[in-house]
């Protein structure tokens, strides 16, 4: 039981550090992009000013946001797949403990917990 117990503190760490990375993730993509959104219309601006000379580095900067908010895409992806999971997780619980709520007798009617002595190495209430 500890074992279980541990694996899911483990378990619970690193959800908690996955979704605090994916966060710092899409923080520094979004401010890339608006750094590349600014330079993508300056960019623009020189491609008219001065010509085609500028044309590869715009469509650079343009593929360059192209594959950033493919990320930013992932990242969703992955948190509304942790948000179904949960989901899933939430109504799997409601389920259980419908049918069998946490502290509840399974089984068979266990009766008067003083009269458990017997089945527990001789200890009592009173111990």
């Amino acid at each position: 039981r500890a074992r279980k117990m541990a694996a899911m503190d483990d378990a619970k760490s690193d959800l908690v550090n996955v979704l605090a990375r994916l966060e710092s993730h899409w923080v520094v993509l979004e401010a890339e992009l608006v750094e590349i959104n600014k330079d993508v219309t300056y960019c623009e601006q020189c491609v008219d000013k001065y010509g085609e000379y500028f044309s590869y580095p715009l469509q650079h900067l343009k593929e360059l946001k192209r594959q950033k908010k493919g990320k930013m895409k992932d990242i969703i992806k992955a948190m509304e797949s942790f948000n179904d999971n949960l989901i899933g997780g939430k109504k799997l619980v409601k389920a259980l403990e419908r049918d069998a709520p946490i502290g509840a007798p399974v089984g068979q009617n266990m009766g008067d917990p003083r009269t458990w002595a017997g089945d527990f190495g001789g200890l009592t209430t009173s111990n």
